[in-house]
């Protein structure tokens, strides 16, 4: 395996401590630079600085936060793969920030050999996320790496529109349901039918798995 360089963004100063620690534990695996920002990670690589495999990206931070530094990452540097690291299920950012890019999300409570994998895997340029199990979080997250060897999968015209409603935009299930002129229920029923199909649980998961399989229309 070839080396990987990790890059760490978060604002929380004993946590970005212990996690350059964790990963630098990791067989060929190494830390190259931590950043309590992103204006500090773009000043970083403007200033010439080799370019990691890997960052891992804080959503919520001070100055110039997940989304800006995904965005910014994505019209100036799209080759750089990043894992968005939280602590909260925010459906709305972390879509956003998979749509800018973002090869996917841990929880950062996850286990050291998950996220060595996950490392090793978004280095690849393949997408991975922790399917929370409970809005409080009170039990850890289950990991999954979505497999690109998965049958295709064929959509009505209808299944399409929804999805590149719920994959492409940031309309909640309510607005959706008034821009297809459908009642919610239809909305949830729908939506229950998609989940089975891409064999996902949350919206978040639904995003990445049409994001790697280019579904979107």
């Amino acid at each position: 395996m070839s080396q990987q360089k990790v890059v760490i963004v978060d604002d929380h100063v004993l946590f970005a401590k212990a996690l350059k620690t964790l990963i630098s534990s990791f067989e060929d695996t190494y830390v190259t630079f931590v950043a309590s920002n992103g204006k500090e990670f773009v000043d970083y690589i403007n200033a010439g600085n080799e370019k990691p495999n890997v960052v891992l990206l804080d959503v919520r931070m001070p100055i110039m936060d997940g989304k800006a530094t995904m965005l910014w990452i994505k019209e100036n540097h799209p080759d750089i793969h990043v894992l968005a690291i939280t602590m909260e299920d925010d459906e709305d950012t972390i879509t956003r920030m998979i749509r800018y890019g973002c090869k996917g999300y841990l929880l950062k409570d996850v286990e050291p050999s998950l996220l060595n994998q996950a490392i090793n895997y978004a280095s690849q340029g393949r997408f991975v996320y922790s399917d929370v199990v409970d809005l409080d979080m009170r039990e850890k997250a289950r990991f999954r790496a979505i497999d690109t060897s998965d049958t295709a999968i064929l959509f009505k015209e209808k299944d399409q529109e929804f999805l590149n409603f719920i994959c492409g935009t940031d309309l909640t299930y309510k607005e959706i349901a008034h821009e297809m002129s459908l009642s919610p229920k239809t909305i949830d029923n729908r939506r229950a039918d998609l989940f089975r199909k891409l064999g996902v649980n949350t919206r978040i998961g639904a995003v990445l798995y049409a994001m790697e399989h280019r579904l979107l229309q």
